[in-house]
């Protein structure tokens, strides 16, 4: 057995090293799993993140399997997997050992110097009318010019002056807001204030003058357009108030737009059992507009009733047999997973003293999904509501369903959050594995240019 990877550091400092206790019974982590790949097998731990290889030594991962605390001081490679916690007691609650380590790792973060990024709704306004969207029913407000100048204000004063800050621009469609965009960003260059940023949109609206902006004036790296499916799913489902001839070939040539300018591009495809066998067509549509396809990646997501209901198991497994596919054609997809560093916040959500996001009319928020009533502040007065928070900063305990779960490192206890998954085991598994597929060839090679180097020396 030899190590391939470390694992996360702070992990390591705050949990240690485990010596096997005298007359106690051991089992597999519930976080331990055993991974191979071009007939290898890799030992991997979803909380520390160390991996070994095996090197062809048999072993098998059984959650009912138990070894005595004799049988562990007797053998080298068991007395190493209980010192690096692959092997637990067997009464050990792993879940509550996940939980102080997250209370921990969370004191031991200091509030940073300010924020170093910000999600800004310039406006809530749409020209498209998708019949999934979360914001259905919401007022349009666009931001005031003295909101938006407030806004730069605020920045200046908040900022984090050791790093560059990342603007997410989201909506409603933010490219109605592109005065807006035009003034933050041209009084931030002013400033000598480094940002950069990204942006959420469905690209109808992009033309050769706005996409100079993106990359001259806006220091846009990443663009994401949701494509939900083929012509026929597209327009019925963006049914979009502008009378294009086809809203979805307008948007196609958008995005061969944006691809020739060497933006970065992910094309986001909301999926459910409806739309969902079209998507490869879609893809194969796409493969004319795409020259730089090293700059497309996609992100298959199940619409958020499909998430949080007991029937979206189906769903998921197309979404990973499409993956297959569209990795195979050439195109990237997301993983949405860390198989390197442990984490202590779920999302933006939970992690106020790094990100906020700025509603049209100012308010401040933790997230992007808006809530009346929830806000943190406002852009006048600042973050206010210190208890909010303190709440969301917080550990709370997991959910009962995510109580000895593999896959609870990469998901965090954040309970707080409205959206409850479900059938969100099979799709975590399927995430760490694809995840690994890419991380391991490139442990490998990092660990052979290691050599070669001592080699050298």
């Amino acid at each position: 057995m030899k190590l391939l990877n470390q694992g996360d550091r702070r992990v390591q400092l705050i949990i240690g090293k485990k010596k096997v206790k005298p007359g106690a019974c051991y089992r597999w982590s519930c976080y331990a799993v055993l991974h191979s790949l071009k007939g290898e097998q890799y030992l991997y731990h979803n909380f520390t993140k160390r991996m070994y290889v095996l090197e062809g030594e048999p072993l098998t991962v059984d959650a009912a399997v138990r070894y005595s605390a004799e049988e562990i001081a007797d053998s080298p490679l068991l007395s190493q997997l209980a010192e690096d916690s692959f092997l637990v007691p067997e009464d050990l609650d792993e879940t509550a050992v996940y939980e102080s380590y997250c209370t921990i790792a969370r004191g031991m973060k200091v509030k940073k110097n300010g924020y170093s990024a910000l999600t800004i709704l310039p406006t809530t306004a749409c020209n498209a009318r998708c019949v999934y969207c979360f914001e259905q029913g919401m007022k349009y407000v666009t931001m005031q010019r003295e909101t938006v100048d407030q806004l730069i204000a605020f920045i200046k004063k908040e900022h984090n002056p050791d790093c560059p800050i990342r603007l997410s621009w989201f909506g409603g469609e933010p490219l109605i807001g592109r005065k807006i965009i035009e003034r933050v960003c041209n009084a931030l260059r002013e400033a000598d204030i480094p940002f950069y940023g990204k942006m959420i949109s469905n690209g109808s609206l992009v033309t050769e003058p706005i996409l100079r902006q993106m990359k001259e004036e806006w220091n846009l790296e990443r663009i994401q357009i949701t494509l939900d499916g083929t012509e026929e799913y597209y327009n019925t489902r963006k049914n979009y108030y502008f009378n294009y001839q086809s809203a979805y070939w307008h948007v196609l040539s958008r995005i061969k737009m944006i691809n020739e300018g060497g933006i970065r591009l992910v094309i986001r495809v909301n999926v459910d059992d409806e739309n969902i066998n079209t998507v490869l067509d879609m893809a194969d549509d796409l493969k004319n507009f795409i020259v730089n396809p090293d700059l497309v990646s996609f992100d298959l997501a199940p619409l958020f009733d499909l998430q949080t209901g007991n029937n979206g198991l189906e769903v998921w497994e197309k979404v990973f047999s499409i993956n297959d596919a569209l990795e195979a054609r050439g195109y990237r997809v997301a993983t949405h997973y860390s198989v390197m560093s442990a984490r202590t916040n779920f999302c933006m959500a939970d992690n106020p003293y790094v990100s906020l996001v700025v509603a049209p009319d100012g308010k401040l928020y933790n997230c992007e999904h808006i809530e009346e009533g929830k806000y943190l502040g406002d852009l006048w007065n600042g973050v206010t509501e210190q208890e909010q928070v303190q709440k969301l900063h917080s550990v709370e305990p997991a959910r009962e369903q995510c109580r000895g779960c593999f896959s609870l490192p990469n998901c965090t206890t954040f309970t707080g959050c409205p959206y409850v998954r479900m059938d969100c085991r099979f799709a975590a598994r399927k995430r760490m594995e694809r995840t690994l597929n890419r991380a391991i060839p490139k442990l490998l090679e990092q660990q052979a240019e290691s050599l070669a180097d001592e080699d050298d020396e």
